[in-house]
């Protein structure tokens, strides 16, 4: 299959479609900058597992030409994680993959409820929809699992959607202000200190009504939207940071 930046274009724009309509903070911080919005990254949560994880991720946008940039560990919460350039200038993607080999014996029993993924499609429009929830999750399955990873509950809930979209802005501060005026819900802090390479915010997690097994419906928070500050021609990301916005999907 031969690709171009342009069909890497087409991906990220099929991915943002499907996020921002169920993401309305999204919406928000693009008609506040004008109707376009220069994206910093788009990222996706993983479970590491044979023919799974980062590995399977990574070659999906590899065939687009992005290629691994750099590597994270956030042992307190299990995780691992990349990020990959695109020659082109591209966003960024932020692959993070949990480890349950390092969970109790019960959470990675009710992670296996997770299905296997599919090989992804060929076709730019069943490749868009590959990134797709998992069936109904069992709400007691959920619930337990949350105690122990919130992370590993996301998954259950949303396997391999998108977990974010970053507006790439000059000034942060600037525009965790126009967000809330706006009457978006914002993260609290603004991780890194003022001239630090990368600054970092959020919107709290949109809540979508999750389908369960037997039928019912309940809210689980999905995605949040970020915004980041660059200096110094920075390309990568900052461990700390990144770990304290993997909070942002936890339930209040």
């Amino acid at each position: 299959m031969t690709t171009s930046a342009s069909d890497a274009s087409r991906l990220l724009d099929l991915l943002w479609e499907r996020y921002a309509s169920e993401v309305p903070f999204a919406r928000t911080f693009v008609a506040l900058s004008g109707g376009h919005f220069r994206n910093d990254h788009v990222a996706f949560r993983t479970l590491a597992r044979p023919e799974g994880g980062i590995a399977l991720f990574s070659r999906v946008f590899e065939r687009f030409g992005w290629r691994p940039a750099g590597t994270y560990t956030f042992p307190d919460a299990h995780l691992s994680a990349i990020y990959l350039a695109h020659p082109d200038g591209l966003p960024r993607v932020f692959l993070s993959e949990l480890k349950s080999e390092e969970l109790s014996p019960r959470a990675r029993e009710l992670l296996a409820a997770l299905p296997v993924d599919p090989p992804p499609p060929e076709d730019m429009e069943a490749l868009a929809a590959w990134f797709s929830p998992p069936s109904p999750p069992d709400e007691a399955a959920l619930l337990e699992l949350e105690k122990e990873t919130q992370y590993g509950a996301w998954l259950l809930a949303f396997g391999r959607k998108v977990n974010h979209f970053t507006g790439a802005v000059d000034d942060v501060e600037a525009w965790q202000r126009r967000m809330r005026e706006a009457g978006v819900p914002m993260k609290t802090d603004i991780e890194g200190a003022p001239g630090t390479s990368l600054r970092q915010t959020a919107t709290h997690a949109s809540p979508l009504p999750l389908r369960l097994r037997d039928g019912s419906t309940r809210t689980w928070p999905y995605a949040y939207f970020e915004i980041a500050q660059r200096t110094g021609g920075f390309d990568g990301f900052l461990g700390p940071q990144a770990r304290a916005l993997f909070d942002m999907t936890k339930r209040s």
